[in-house]
């Protein structure tokens, strides 16, 4: 019995092994065949519409190489001749289509001063002679044809020479991607020991260091680039290091019910499955790391690309042969499980994960609170003086520091992020890259004229101003998760802490925006949230949904509440602003006014993803504010929740609470403490619900928590001893981190 148990395993494993490299090959088959058949029409299109490029110059087109390198790979594979035959076709023909250009182009540009190369971009040469080092030896090339394709190789090799780029970044990685290849393809050619050189040294910083993009559209091609290095230069080491685990948990926890890594930065809607490299980066990481969240990934990402094509492009095709290759079906496929988190940390990543499942149907909010940071502090300088890149934080990445880039609900798209930009090197008021294209605060100085609209006010060039950010706190307690992450305006002399709270079993949203004036001034501020589709508005509500982007078409079942509990000389209104592509709702409630250093000011927006049947307004009476001892240095908020209600309290000023003098601790009860209706606690964070029997609570950062005069917890005194000031010890109490607890109501 033992036997026969063992050998279905085997034949599990073995049919589930054909099957998943079965899948990757008939698709890959699939984009090639397509792809064979479309080229003589594709090609001449392109020769009819080609225009030499102000910013790229020649630039040829990717779809022969792409082609070229899937087909090679299928002659690697299968062995069969034709598959060759293609590929050198491709291959040495390719250089002809510099004949498109006019006489005397070469003379166009400093760079062409030793011809204009075959291949100029250096995104489609590393397939190009990948493709060239699987067929050099299958005896398909005669002399001239590989003289010809050696020739346009080692001129492009050289081509780079004038602008090789560097740091951690995809351009750069490319690069050296690029000349390791060539270096390989020709070992013996005179300047095969410069390209080599000049690979190793560009990849010397991406393989131990951490990348400086924040841009899903180029994260994966940044690390298809770089296994592909490491693979062709032997860098064996370089998946032992602690980075290269890092990117692979950091990219599968960001995985939303779409199927794929959302949009942030420089990015399109589709980016995270685009060119199916993302494939390729998780069948490696599933498969050096025995990892089966990272197979799940693989897959999913796959799925998530094909819903509503037959086929695959060749670019798709080209990257999905990797996969095909790194593929090991000993490795079990495991969707996650966790739930909220921060994504992962608070120095690299700097996001933070909302989510009740990762099916299709789960809630799935993304809060982005990226800054530029203090590492890689050499490349970023370096692209800031020598490209045009003063919209972007350094790299890729838009002011969206804070930022909401995308809620969805039950499938529906709720909230999502700008796009990448409408035209280089952005778009007009830095489309789509500052930081009123996005969901966040928006913070200016001065006082808007009320005769002035919101977006005249707040737009400028786009120019991106650097900012810092950092998390205060991240929790899953037992009825909410909770998030507080700040931002710190130095040069403009604010701070901004937004607070979001998820209340887990009626699936909401409450976001609290607390801001600090660090200058006395004038400011204006705005608490923006932007949609494709208003449904419906009232007092101080709005009912949104976006339900296309582009060709993709979301569900529309469901809809979200967009509410303003507190009101207090603030403003709300519509007005229409340039996003995707189209012309969207900038949905804002703005307050000016004249502050003094060290006052504050809030917004508090709730967020309720809903039926799209039922009537909004049946919400407005969920979430009311809350009277508070300290107005503007807390906010309270009472929840409906039918059978009972629950009680949201947050602190904005945190210094409240500490002694003006030298002792320790510094944290006073009598100092911080803020009473919340019938509550009273000093905690950072507190969420309580009452019922008819019970009394359940959160705390964070808390001495004591009161409720109508009565403690329900209270940290213990202890003596400290040396005093600062000399003084002898003193007893007090000191801060527990989060306590919770359930009392019954006598």
């Amino acid at each position: 019995m033992t036997i026969v148990r063992t050998m279905m395993l085997v034949l599990m494993c073995s049919t589930a092994l054909f099957a998943q490299k079965a899948l990757y090959l008939e698709e890959i088959k699939k984009a090639v065949e397509k792809g064979w058949r479309d080229h003589p029409a594709s090609v001449e299109q392109w020769k009819r519409t080609h225009e030499p490029n102000v910013l790229w110059g020649y630039n040829s087109p990717g779809g022969p190489i792409y082609l070229a390198g899937t087909l090679s790979f299928l002659y690697e594979e299968t062995g069969e001749r034709m598959y060759a035959d293609r590929t050198a076709k491709l291959l040495a023909e390719y250089g002809d289509l510099r004949n498109v250009l006019p006489t005397g182009f070469e003379k166009t540009r400093a760079e062409y001063v030793n011809g204009v190369p075959a291949i100029s971009n250096f995104f489609i040469m590393p397939p190009y002679i990948r493709a060239y080092l699987r067929i050099k030896d299958s005896g398909v090339l005669n002399a001239g044809m590989k003289k010809k394709i050696e020739e346009d190789v080692s001129k492009s090799a050289d081509f780079i020479f004038h602008f090789p780029e560097w740091g951690t970044h995809n351009r750069a990685m490319l690069r050296a991607e690029c000349l390791m290849y060539a270096s390989k393809a020709m070992p013996n050619h005179p300047s095969a020991k410069k390209w080599k050189q000049m690979a190793e040294t560009i990849a010397s910083d991406n393989l131990k260091q951490w990348e400086v993009e924040d841009a899903t559209g180029y994260h994966s091609v940044w690390l298809m680039s770089l296994y592909s290095y490491a693979e062709a230069a032997h860098e064996t080491e370089f998946f032992r290091s602690p980075i290269t685990k890092y990117y692979l948990d950091y990219f599968v926890n960001l995985i939303s019910p779409n199927g794929t890594v959302p949009e942030f930065g420089d990015s399109r809607w589709w980016s995270g499955v685009e060119g199916l490299r993302f494939v390729g980066v998780f069948e490696k990481g599933a498969t050096v790391y025995k990892d089966p969240a990272m197979k799940w990934a693989a897959r999913m990402t796959l799925e998530t690309q094909k819903k509503g094509r037959d086929t695959l492009g060749v670019g798709d095709g080209y990257y999905l042969s990797d996969a095909y290759r790194w593929t090991d079906e000993s490795v079990v496929t495991q969707r996650p499980t966790t739930l909220s988190r921060e994504v992962l940390d608070d120095m690299i990543g700097k996001k933070v994960v909302f989510r009740n499942g990762w099916d299709p149907t789960s809630t799935y909010l993304l809060l982005n609170y990226r800054d530029e940071g203090d590492g890689g502090w050499l490349y970023r300088e370096y692209l800031r003086q020598t490209i045009s890149v003063e919209e972007e934080k350094m790299h890729h990445g838009h002011a969206d520091e804070n930022n909401i880039g995308l809620l969805m609900s039950k499938g529906s798209v709720l909230l999502t992020d700008a796009d990448y930009r409408s035209d280089l090197p952005s778009g007009k008021f830095g489309s789509w890259r500052q930081d009123y294209f996005h969901n966040r605060i928006v913070a200016r100085k001065n006082k808007r004229d009320q005769n002035q609209s919101v977006m005249e006010f707040v737009q400028n060039s786009g120019a991106y101003r650097a900012v810092r950010t950092t998390k205060i706190d991240f929790l899953n307690l037992r009825e909410v998760d909770m998030s507080r992450t700040r931002l710190i305006d130095d040069n403009l002399g604010y701070r901004w802490d937004r607070i979001v709270t998820y209340v887990k079993e009626d699936d909401f949203f409450i976001v609290v925006d607390g801001i600090k004036a660090l200058k006395s001034d004038y400011f204006t501020f705005t608490n923006f949230w932007h949609t494709n589709n208003l449904l419906s508005r009232g007092k101080e509500y709005f009912d949104v949904a976006t339900d296309s982007i582009g060709s993709f078409r979301f569900p529309t079942q469901r809809s979200l509440f967009i509410h303003f509990p507190e009101t207090y000389a603030k403003t709300s209104g519509v007005e229409p602003i340039s996003r995707n592509w189209r012309t969207e709702q900038a949905i804002y409630q703005t307050i000016s006014s004249q502050y003094k250093t060290g006052d504050t000011e809030v917004f508090v927006t709730v967020l309720i993803p809903h039926d799209r049947k039922e009537n909004p307004e049946r919400y407005l009476g969920k979430v009311k504010l809350l009277p508070v001892t300290v107005p503007y240095k807390a906010v309270g908020l009472e929840i409906d929740r039918g059978g009972s209600k629950s009680y949201l309290g947050i602190k904005i000023d945190l210094e409240s609470e500490i002694a003006r003098e030298n002792i320790r601790p510094r944290y006073l009860y009598s100092l911080g403490k803020v009473g919340y209706g019938d509550f009273e606690t000093d905690a950072h964070y507190f969420f309580a619900t009452v019922s008819k029997t019970n009394l359940s609570y959160s705390a964070s950062n808390v001495l004591k928590v009161l409720y109508k005069g009565k403690p329900l917890m209270e940290a213990l005194p202890n003596m400290h001893g040396l005093q600062l000031d000399g003084a002898p010890p003193r007893t007090a109490i000191t801060k527990w981190r989060h306590w919770e607890d359930t009392v019954p109501i006598q």
